[in-house]
């Protein structure tokens, strides 16, 4: 498993460094944040905001 997990880190790494991110959870393994992560919590926090309403013009 390491060494999958080694092989991913590698090719992100040579191909730009600058475009991805890591999380390492409580074991201590690396895990890719992907797009997909990121859409989902963007949905997430949409659905626990709350927009002001509109106001009429005075």
């Amino acid at each position: 498993m390491a060494n999958l997990e080694m092989s991913m880190n590698e090719k992100l790494q040579t191909s730009n460094p600058f475009h991805f991110a890591i999380l390492v959870d409580d074991q201590g393994r690396e895990i890719a944040i992907t797009e997909e992560m990121i859409q989902q919590a963007c949905a997430d926090l949409a659905k626990r905001c709350q927009y002001p309403t509109i106001r009429k013009a005075a």
